[in-house]
């Protein structure tokens, strides 16, 4: 009875051992996850902080009812979703006006490499064309899709 007693022990000490470490194993993997996830969180939010545009200079052309929005960028980060950037243009009288790169209504033309990538200190050109009823002066508010926002006044 005390060989089988102790081949007994000696298998239930290497069965809690290898449970140990498969255990330690997965809640290391977890860990490793978790660190993961919070350091892709922290290194977005830390970009979109360091994100900046500034429009430089805004014209109203009242015979082609057509904002030209000069915007640069000047923060230290890339803005590689150019083509989902939103204009909310509010005239004098209250009225509100949508628009959007997404759907081809405000023209961008780039001052530097044509890649649809707006560089660290690119300026880009936002054609804004709106309707025919409008009261300036108007305020114009571009929204990037990081929530990012500027406004300038025109007119």
């Amino acid at each position: 009875m005390g060989e089988s007693a102790t081949i007994t022990h000696a298998i239930l000490t290497i069965v809690a051992v290898l449970m140990a470490s498969l255990f330690a194993a997965v809640v290391i993997g977890q860990i490793n996850t978790v660190l993961n996830v919070i350091s892709t969180s922290i290194k977005t939010k830390s970009d979109s902080y360091r994100l900046s545009v500034t429009i430089i200079h805004a014209s109203l052309d009242k015979q082609a009812n057509t904002i030209y929005l000069y915007a640069k960028n000047t923060g230290d980060v890339v803005y590689s979703d150019l083509e989902n950037i939103d204009f909310i243009v509010t005239d004098y009288a209250g009225k509100t006006f949508y628009f959007s790169t997404r759907n081809g209504i405000v023209q961008v033309v780039e001052y530097g490499t044509q890649d649809r990538v707006f560089e660290k200190g690119e300026t880009v050109l936002f054609q804004i064309t709106l309707p025919e009823y409008y009261t300036p002066p108007l305020e114009v508010k571009m929204v990037l899709s990081s929530g990012y926002s500027t406004v300038y006044t025109v007119g």
